[in-house]
């Protein structure tokens, strides 16, 4: 029988070998061109058989190196870096898990009591009193055993470091090897040299905790080596209690009241970026106006909605910044910067002021922006002829179809958020939480409350800001749509909210809603990013004022855009500035951009 050209016998042996060829690109790596393995076997039909699984696992393995890539001198240096703060961070959490004496004392009380009400045998016999107080002993000596570990592993370190050994730490070069997908093969050259490396750095590690030993928790690395790869990073790591965010987290306890508790959770995980771009165990001497300069620039490389990508998942700030080189996702913009550089400012502000550093780390970072240039823009009136001329506004196949045509009529949130939002500029959050007790009439006039006064369903409403409270006029156009009718159904419903069906998601946003309303946008032919989507609606109200005569400083307050008033908290308006509103609501008009359909 017919036999592959690749399984073959060599001279002077008996049993077939397996021929497989290196890669051009991995030859220098494996330091040959091919590759023989025996098959164990003289019999040609079983040789044929047993060769096919080596093949594949040999190009199995050649296929993952293939993806590696080969280290630079900065990954031999993250690498070494990462290992000696882990560690460290490791051995503090050790010593903060260690028995104190209070908790001996009690150890001790709680096995007397044992012993003499006979739930803990004991007698003379040595052997007997060891068994009892095994864990005592271990309690008591858990910090002397912990120093002499380490001080048997640091002896040993140094031996294998003056001899070329690497076993003690083969671990964490494989591991490193594997998480970073570093083009190194185990045994050679480059693994021998990442191996010392590690392993200077666990010296490192073992130095500073005898000096933590002694009370000292100070110390910095005395190896040349062992330093961050980014220069920006610290070299002292930061005593128990003292981590940025550990410092970050004393600052929120102090300041809870400055903030809503979603912008408090949104600016930590913002200063842990930071964080982790300086080193999350640095002592907080790490925070320098370069370090804040470096991150900074950075950012400029951030991707956009970075934790909500799986392709991210489990990244730290400076693998999601080098991942995105591949993944190529947008990144964030020059007003986001400064919002992630807000964050931090506050943070360096209160460490200034509470002297844990000793400089305006901030000043002069932000970006300089021209307000002038619009971020967003309005619909154009082919756009909201083809938003409110669709199955949506008429009658569609119903739920997962609204935008084909059917017979089913829909009117909830989905049909009335649109509807209101052109015919009052009010933001998709304020209309989704909207009770049904906000929209009520006032000196004969129904008017819309739009306030953070009230909880529904135990969640807190909330505006942009205080000055976005507000009172505004139904539009008449919405009262002929049937808004009314719509409200009065949902109070003899018993409903609190107006819009129960649009819910919060985990950050007690609308962010279901917004999806919903940019895909049904996106669907009937409506082309959505980030300068055109649903808060687009809120510009066209704007232009409709101005097309009216109407200038900003008059129609700003029915946007939001003036300054907190009890008005806007209490809904409490006379009746002649309401009649001023009403008249600057029935000026919004589309009829030169929307059908008749629309219009009623």
């Amino acid at each position: 029988m017919s036999i592959a050209t690749n399984i073959q016998k060599r001279p002077g042996r008996t049993s077939y070998y397996v021929r497989v060829g290196v890669p051009l690109r991995l030859q220098p790596v494996l330091k040959r061109k091919e590759i023989w393995q025996s098959l164990k076997t003289s019999d040609p039909r079983q040789a044929r058989d047993r060769a096919a699984p080596v093949i594949a696992s040999f190009r199995a393995r050649f296929a993952d190196l293939e993806q590696r890539r080969e280290p630079s001198p900065a990954d031999l240096q993250a690498s070494v870096w990462s290992h000696y703060e882990t560690e460290l961070n490791r051995d503090a959490q050790a010593r903060a898990a260690l028995p104190t004496d209070v908790a001996l004392r009690g150890a001790t009380d709680n096995l007397a009591a044992d012993i003499e009400a006979g739930h803990v045998p004991w007698s003379s016999d040595p052997l007997v009193q060891l068994n009892a107080t095994i864990d005592l002993i271990v309690m008591r000596d858990a910090a002397k055993m912990d120093r002499e570990r380490r001080t048997i592993q640091l002896a040993h370190l140094r031996k294998h470091l003056a001899a070329g050994e690497t076993a003690l730490i083969e671990w964490k070069a494989d591991e490193v090897i594997q998480s970073e997908r570093l083009l190194i093969v185990k045994g050679s050259p480059a693994y021998r040299d990442l191996c010392q490396r590690l392993q200077r750095a666990q010296v490192q590690v073992l130095e500073r905790a005898a000096e933590r030993d002694a009370g000292n928790w100070t110390g910095a690395p005395s190896d040349p080596i062992v330093v961050p790869a980014d220069l920006t990073l610290g070299k002292r790591v930061a005593a128990p209690g003292e981590t940025l965010m550990e410092l970050y987290d004393k600052f929120k306890a102090e300041r809870i009241g400055d903030a809503r508790p979603d912008t408090w959770d949104q600016n930590r995980k913002i200063v842990k970026l930071f964080a982790e771009f300086v080193g999350e165990v640095s002592h907080v001497s790490v925070i320098t106006r370069k370090a804040v300069r470096n991150w900074k620039q950075e950012l400029a490389r951030w991707p956009v909605k970075a934790a909500d990508s799986k392709a991210f998942e489990g990244m730290s700030f400076r693998k999601v910044i080098e991942a995105n080189e591949t993944v190529k996702k947008p990144t964030i913009s020059q007003k986001s910067i400064n919002k992630y550089l807000a964050a931090l400012g506050s943070f360096a502000r209160w460490l200034l002021q509470n002297e844990y550093i000793d400089d305006d780390v901030m000043s002069g970072m932000y970006l300089s922006i021209d307000k002038r240039r619009k971020n967003r823009f309005p619909f154009t009136g082919d756009q909201l002829k083809a938003i409110f001329n669709s199955p949506l506004f008429g009658s569609c196949l119903g739920d997962d179809a609204e935008h084909k045509p059917g017979n089913v009529a829909v009117r909830d949130w989905r049909y009335w958020i649109p509807l209101i939002a052109i015919y009052s500029g009010a933001r998709l959050g304020e209309l989704c939480q909207l009770l049904t007790a906000d929209v009520r009439q006032l000196h004969g006039v129904w008017i819309f409350h739009i306030t953070e006064v009230g909880d529904e369903d135990g969640s807190a409403k909330s505006t942009k800001t205080g000055g976005s409270m507000r009172v505004v006029p139904v539009h008449s156009r919405l009262i002929e749509l049937g808004f009314i009718d719509y409200h009065a159904g949902m109070v003899a419903r018993g409903e609190q909210r107006l819009f129960p069906e649009a819910e919060r998601d985990k950050r007690g946003y609308f962010g279901g809603a917004s999806k919903f309303f940019n895909a049904y946008f996106k669907a009937v032919g409506v082309k959505v990013d980030r300068r055109v989507n649903f808060h687009s609606f809120r510009h066209n109200v704007a232009d409709a004022f101005r097309a009216a005569g109407f200038l900003d400083e008059q129609h700003g307050v029915l946007l939001g855009h003036t300054k907190a008033s009890t008005t806007g908290r209490y809904g409490v308006l006379p009746e002649g500035p309401l009649r001023d509103r009403a008249t600057m609501i029935e000026a919004i008009g589309y009829a030169e951009a929307l059908p008749c359909q629309f219009v009623g």
